[in-house]
């Protein structure tokens, strides 16, 4: 049976980090503040929304959540997230994503400053961690992913991982972060054939495709690591893309959906707020 790798254990070392530098900017009468913009009502956006601000008043971390309808124009949203972007009380930005069709998200994107875009969704940040640069904010999901693998000590040198999904929020991340760890990375995506055969070779194995219950017995062989990453919000339920059951008697360990990589996101959008707000700080700026 599988050994489940959970968010709760992740999240305490992590936190404890947050606390002290909680503490620090507190001295200097520093209120780490993160501003979000939904459009619309997902149902996942507002699931995720809900979990962020929560975590973000439990840390003592300021939120100002801010919505725009559905049917926003492209002016009306940009509108809205350049004012976070011009505001100095704010020193994070999360952009709910995707966006409503017809929205050019990478124009709506490239108004988040760098330094606010606290996951990882800019231009700029994406080639920092194409880069390698330490000093970037990868989008939530793949540094959670990284947290979990640190946490639980496994070495991802010459380790073989598949990813199915190849987005930019983490297909794409993810990757270039396990490259940086010297690992042999294959992306799976729609078009990928006998997806099954592919992820049986991995060593660790993680789907971010946002298909309900994808990954069964058939994707999996023992020894495995599966990370679930992908979400799907239905009936007010929310369902990660591994069947949890199907696969546990077989692999080595799972995360489970939820309680595992999705419970860590926010605690990561936490971290780069706070670390946004330091280095504003060390800048000289409030």
């Amino acid at each position: 049976m599988a050994v489940f790798y959970t968010a709760k254990e992740v999240n305490a070392g992590i936190q404890k980090k947050i606390e002290q530098d909680l503490a620090l900017l507190c001295e200097k009468g520093v209120l780490p503040v993160l501003a979000t913009l939904r459009v619309g009502e997902n149902g996942a956006d507002v699931s995720y929304e809900i979990g962020a601000t929560k975590r973000m008043k439990a840390l003592g971390i300021g939120v100002r959540n801010v919505r725009v309808p559905a049917d926003a124009s492209q002016t009306q949203i940009a509108d809205s997230l350049r004012e976070l972007a011009e505001d100095g009380a704010v020193h994070g930005i999360l952009l709910l994503q995707p966006l409503p069709q017809g929205i050019d998200e990478a124009a709506i994107k490239a108004i988040i400053p760098p330094e606010k875009d606290v996951d990882g969704a800019t231009a700029d940040n994406l080639g920092a961690v194409l880069a390698n640069r330490e000093e970037c904010y990868p989008s939530c999901a793949p540094a959670a992913v990284i947290a979990l693998l640190d946490h639980y000590g496994i070495e991802m040198k010459g380790k073989d991982a598949v990813i199915i999904g190849s987005g930019l929020l983490v297909g794409r991340p993810l990757a270039m972060l396990l490259a940086g760890r010297f690992a042999t990375v294959t992306l799976c995506n729609v078009y990928s054939k006998d997806v099954p055969s592919i992820a049986r070779r991995a060593d660790v194995l993680v789907s971010a495709a946002g298909v309900a219950a994808l990954v069964t017995e058939k994707y999996v062989r023992e020894g495995q690591i599966v990370i679930d990453v992908g979400t799907t919000f239905k009936d007010g339920h929310l369902f990660g893309d591994v069947d949890v059951a199907s696969v546990e008697p077989v692999v080595a360990a799972v995360t489970p959906t939820p309680g595992g990589v999705s419970g860590i996101t926010t605690t990561i959008l936490a971290r780069n707020v706070v670390h946004a707000a330091k280095r504003r700080m060390d800048a000289g700026q409030s």
